[in-house]
């Protein structure tokens, strides 16, 4: 609801400390006790969010555009509200527009839609900017003040970065005001993570993802808190996992799964992605409780009832024509959005392949965890399940030819073809036999992220980083890429702080969550941490640096911090005691002796393309442990 208070109307003083006091005619408080309705309310998972008062937060740079109209911009998108503050000379019942958004319009795209109510204003200087905020979302408001000095404070909180101030006259504007902004976020530990490298690029589009997912959310991940407060699983999906990159928390991520879990929305894939969620809460957290309490949902989720005569599941089983990419509703189903994959990445059929790899991926992840909480029944009804789809999806999916690849649908009703969107989805989700991985992988680094949507990009940097295919070269020149579509070309064309709805184009919004695949494709890609078993107790460091000169990066888990630091011919890592690591450096062409600490490791591996010591732990004080050859 939009806040158009009128100050003339608003008790002077009700906010003193003193306000309330019995003194002043007011009862004393008294504790009473919860209703009976209430009885059965328990805390949430998530933590309190923090509120930041205007106080403490700094002033925004105010821009003149001409004798009533300002323009402010805060440097940064953040989520909170306004504060409007003046001094003695307002003349009672003056009126200010306050407008915020998440942009600035530029001329042409000003003069073409007009600067609704309340006028216009003339841009001064050769700025292209009209200086008239964009992206409102709505959040337009006309507060009436009262004479005097004042101060007015939003209650609700938006998300924005620049705010248009337009008062009705010219005397109000000169009389003297001040704008801030209070600020609520989710609890952040600025010690739990840090990355740095050699490549300013890659270290700014890092940047831009983690300040998203510290300042663009609350508690629960949502669409965009700009416009559709409501979780969803695939910002989930893409969100809670960069978030766990750099936060040494659980807590949040449980609390959203579990709405999600209860609550799914509609896009079919969206509703498999929940025993994705649910099995990568317990590899965060070496804990299966979350999935045994949802169990029933998790398997229902997985959409096996849309089977039809092939074994494959159907995407117009709910709904006629739900197949079609782009439709919303109910049986819908989506492969990848802003964009969808366009024709040469993916054929659309009856039997979509991302939707069979979801059911598949889902089975094997509920049948392990099903394992684990001693259900010996439901595993082997899902273990069932699984063989019966993968049966169905060989006879009618798969292409034998050369090392073998899956169709995009039925090889029959997609004329055998085999997109980059199918060997994306397959690859990172692992339902590729061994064989036919390196070509799979060679397709995806071939085409580069182009066409691919945020969403998208999260599967396409996950694909990558499952194969060692290069030197880290295609990973890094899809995360470092300046052209249209890039994370790049987000700051520099769109003077975006947040990581936006879409990869590239105009539209959506600048502070989508879900834009920061980044996060886990510097980590588990360009530096390479991998975890082994739940929690973090053994992992992997193989970093691929390409062109980096060094990269350091400290990832939080539940035994503690990693930090790692690397550079073309050593690798260190601390790992937390009571951990076990294999770490890696990259194997060159002449054969050399792999040491750690200085000496020969005396476990070692090699995969083609690094040397690894096995079995490394913490080293004494904390010390970080060293890999290198010689």
């Amino acid at each position: 609801a939009l806040e158009d208070p009128a100050a003339r109307r608003e008790p002077v003083g009700w906010r003193d400390d003193d306000a309330f006091a019995p003194g002043e005619g007011w009862a004393a408080a008294v504790p009473v006790l919860p209703a009976r309705k209430a009885a059965g309310l328990h805390a949430a998972m998530a933590r309190p969010v923090m509120v930041t008062p205007a106080s403490q937060l700094l002033v925004p740079s105010i821009t003149r555009l001409n004798a009533t109209w300002f323009l402010a911009d805060f440097g940064r998108e953040l989520q909170g509200g306004l504060v409007l503050s003046s001094g003695g000379g307002i003349p009672p019942g003056s009126r200010v527009r306050v407008v915020s958004g998440e942009s600035v319009q530029r001329m042409a795209a000003h003069s073409a839609t007009g600067a609704g109510r309340g006028g216009s204003p003339s841009a001064t200087g050769g700025d292209s900017s009209s200086g008239v905020v964009g992206d409102t979302w709505g959040f337009d408001f006309e507060w009436t003040l009262r004479a005097g000095a004042q101060t007015i404070e939003q209650h609700q909180y938006m998300e924005f970065r620049y705010v248009n101030v337009v008062f009705a006259d010219s005397l109000a504007a000169r009389a003297g005001w001040a704008l801030r902004a209070w600020r609520v976020e989710y609890p952040w530990e600025e010690g739990h993570a840090r990355f740095d490298s050699s490549d300013a690029t890659l270290n700014a589009v890092w940047e831009l993802s983690r300040y998203t997912v510290q300042a663009g959310i609350i508690d629960t991940y949502t669409d965009s808190n700009t416009r559709e407060r409501r979780p969803y699983e695939a910002d989930g999906l893409v969100a809670a996992t960069a978030r766990g990159w750099v936060q040494r928390d659980f807590a949040w991520a449980r609390h959203s799964h579990s709405y999600v879990f209860a609550f799914p929305t509609w896009p079919v894939e969206w509703q498999q992605m929940t025993a994705l969620l649910a099995y990568a809460d317990y590899w965060a957290t070496g804990e299966a409780d979350l999935a045994a309490a949802y169990m029933p949902l998790l398997v229902h989720n997985l959409r096996l009832q849309d089977r039809d005569g092939t074994g494959l599941l159907n995407c117009s089983a709910v709904t006629r024509g739900g197949c079609a990419a782009g439709r919303a509703g109910q049986g819908h189903h989506i492969v990848d959005w802003r964009p969808a994959p366009n024709r040469s990445m993916f054929a659309f059929s009856e039997h979509l392949s991302v939707t069979q790899a979801f059911a598949l991926a889902g089975l094997g992840r509920l049948g392990s965890l099903a394992e684990l909480l001693n259900l010996s029944a439901l595993a082997a009804s899902l273990a069932g399940e699984a063989a019966a789809l993968r049966a169905s999806m060989e006879a009618r999916m798969w292409d034998g030819n050369g090392t073998g690849r899956w169709c995009d649908g039925a090889c029959s009703e997609v004329g055998w073809r085999s997109g980059v969107t199918t060997s994306a989805w397959m690859l990172w989700l692992g339902l590729l036999p061994a064989a036919s991985v390196p070509a799979a992988w060679s397709q995806l680094a071939g085409w580069g992220l182009e066409g691919f949507g945020d969403y998208g990009a999260f599967v396409f940097l996950g694909a990558l980083a499952a194969f060692d295919g290069d030197d880290g070269s295609a990973l890094l020149r899809a995360l470092t890429k300046c052209d249209a579509q890039s994370w790049c070309a987000m700051m520099r064309d769109y003077n975006a702080t947040m990581t936006r709805e879409g990869l590239y184009g105009a539209g959506g919004t600048s502070s989508h969550p879900w834009g920061t695949a980044p996060l886990a494709g510097v980590a588990g890609g360009v530096v390479g941490v991998s975890q082994t078993s739940p929690g973090f107790a053994t992992f992997s460091v193989r970093p691929r640096l390409a062109r980096l000169t060094h990269a350091t990066l400290r990832v939080p888990t539940l035994h503690g911090f990693i930090d790692v630091h690397a550079t073309p011919n050593e690798t260190r890592v601390a790992p937390p005691c009571g951990t076990t690591a294999t770490v890696c450096v990259r194997d060159g062409s002449a054969p050399r002796r792999l040491l750690l600490d200085g000496s020969p490791a005396a476990a070692q591996v090699a995969d083609g393309r690094h040397r690894c010591a096995v079995g490394v732990g913490c080293g004494a004080g904390g010390r970080a442990r060293r890999v290198s050859l010689e």
